[in-house]
């Protein structure tokens, strides 16, 4: 009887947490910083300086699982489920898909690791002025990036 409690007890706890909207990225802020292609980034030390990685771009995670970043025009909405993050931007002329594999990372001045495992564009009008072209070309699948939280 008391594992049958305990059960559904854990299952009303689950379910009401996945339903109350609770948002872990909500209210933070994020760089996406990459390992820089430093030649004198040989040691392991290296690796672990968060000095040593380029900025991506920084992303604010706002309620409503919609987001800003520092992309001109780099707003759009995201979903978090079962450690993918979707990131789709979205302008008059231009839409980004990217999709994170994401982790806990190992690094002790990031959040969470991840790797791009797939990124999509498309832009309606090609001769005008692209705010996400520049992203989606410095990108690969499988690029690693860390998500170093921004204090204020």
């Amino acid at each position: 009887m008391k594992k049958r409690f305990i059960l559904i007890s854990l299952f009303l706890v689950l379910l009401l947490s996945a339903c109350n909207g609770n948002d872990e990225l909500a209210g933070k802020t994020f760089k996406l910083g990459y390992p820089s292609l430093d030649p004198n980034m040989s040691t392991e030390g290296d690796a672990d300086d968060p000095d040593k990685y380029a900025s991506l771009l920084t992303v604010e995670f706002l309620d409503g699982n919609t987001f800003t970043s520092s992309i001109q025009n780099g707003e759009g909405t995201y979903e978090l489920n079962d450690n993918v993050l979707l990131l789709h931007f979205k302008n008059d002329n231009e839409i980004l898909k990217l999709s994170f594999k994401v982790k806990e990372s190992e690094k002790e001045f990031s959040t969470y690791a991840a790797e791009i495992s797939d990124a999509d564009f498309e832009m309606t009008n090609t001769d005008a002025v692209s705010h996400f072209k520049n992203l989606f070309s410095a990108l690969n699948n499988d690029t690693y990036v860390e998500f170093i939280e921004v204090k204020e």
